[in-house]
């Protein structure tokens, strides 16, 4: 001890407590592992007790170090050690146990959300709508063929949203302008030269307007066609809502409101942690399910010298989870607030945790250096040749 405070020394660059009540104390705590008598700690363990637990650490020249100095010691293998430790600290000031993954560990216990899914035959339309590039939207005059497709399969908005029966025009949104042209057969005129148009012009045509539209559509019309409606998700900060086959916009007896909201990250994009965050929790507060699409992952787009964190054990039935009492519930991914993700990043980590089998727990670090959860799931959607998460914050 120095000054009465329990000792970490550094020996040969390993980080280690002699003390034997000490070793006592941490090991049947989960922390550090005995070698030779001795008990070493990872990094974060050692900042943890140094930050939480009142330890002293001292070199092999008996010079007392601070925690940014054995910090300083590791951050070059490990640049984000900040948010590493702290994910680490949150889940152990909760009374939790967490430690490194260890490589080619799987436990099988990942949970899979299943969805309802079944095949749709869609009408042939005889139709012609006209398409206005800068909006984005195609119209055409109401029409008894456009009043049946709106109240059988929910595509356009007929009239006034939730006033059908106002006004004498329908209109449809490009996702469902682009649907419609590829299954339904309607034509499409370009408002503004009076032609018609084909499917792969349209789309190039609104590509200069959304330079991601192609990603959005796939997902589109993936869920469109195993019979779910799709539609604007703006009012939640997402890129679509989702309605479960069966729904009807004109049949009361089958009118519900959406409980998910669908948003797609395109492989090849990069979004700051707390605008994707920020997105999660809005559909959180209005109790819908967050669902997150990364659409075209082939197996060279996966990030190669991705890991994931730490096992993370929680409770079951009230008893709190230790290493030896069960298996852990979570694999932990650990970030901060302002720092960058992509597309490719995230499914990487999603599908380790795949390999690992446990739900992903992403614990983003804030700059009040607080941690906020948010669990990821998998949905299992039949016939899909893509990938879909729910992720929802949770407290644990």
């Amino acid at each position: 001890m120095v000054d009465g405070m329990p000792l970490i020394k550094i020996v040969n660059s390993k980080l280690i407590v002699e003390e034997p009540e000490e070793i006592s104390k941490l090991s049947s705590a989960f922390i550090g592992r005995i070698e030779g008598g001795k008990l070493v700690l990872k990094p974060e363990e050692a900042l943890y007790l140094m930050d939480m637990r009142n330890f002293e650490c001292i070199d092999e020249k008996n010079n007392k170090l601070g925690f940014n100095d054995v910090a300083l010691m590791f951050i070059k293998d490990n640049p984000k050690l900040f948010a590493f430790y702290n994910a680490y600290r949150n889940w152990r000031d909760r009374g939790l146990f967490i430690m490194r993954l260890k490589k080619d560990t799987s436990y099988g216990k990942r949970k899979i959300a299943k969805y309802p899914s079944k095949k749709v035959s869609f009408p042939k339309l005889n139709q012609v709508v006209v398409y206005y590039p800068f909006d984005m939207f195609a119209v055409s005059e109401k029409n008894t063929t456009f009043m049946k497709l709106f109240a059988d399969f929910w595509f356009g908005q007929l009239g006034v949203y939730k006033q059908h029966e106002r006004g004498k025009t329908v209109k449809f949104d490009i996702f469902e302008t682009l649907f419609l042209l590829k299954h339904c057969g309607i034509r499409v005129r370009n408002a503004e030269s009076g032609t018609l148009i084909e499917f792969e012009e349209l789309m190039k045509l609104a590509m200069k307007n959304k330079k991601d539209l192609k990603a959005l559509y796939e997902v589109y019309e993936d869920w469109r066609l195993r019979g779910f409606v799709v539609k604007t998700g703006y009012k939640f900060g997402s890129h679509f809502r989702i309605y479960f086959p069966g729904v009807s916009p004109v049949r009361k007896d089958k009118w519900i409101h959406s409980k998910h909201v669908l948003h797609v990250f395109p492989k090849y994009e990069r979004l700051i942690i707390s605008e994707w965050a920020r997105a999660v929790r809005v559909a959180h507060s209005v109790r819908k399910t967050f669902i997150l699409g990364i659409p075209g992952m082939k197996e060279e787009d996966y990030v190669k010298d991705l890991h994931l964190d730490f096992v993370a054990y929680h409770r079951e039935n009230g008893m709190t989870i230790t290493p030896t009492s069960g298996d852990p519930s979570f694999v932990i991914l650990s970030l901060s607030e302002d720092e960058t993700i992509g597309g490719a990043e995230l499914a990487t980590a999603l599908k380790e945790a795949e390999k690992v089998g446990l739900d992903l727990l992403l614990a983003v670090t804030d700059r009040e250096t607080d941690v906020t959860y948010y669990l990821t799931r998998k949905i299992d959607l039949p016939g899909s040749k893509y990938e879909y998460y729910e992720i929802e914050w949770i407290q644990p």
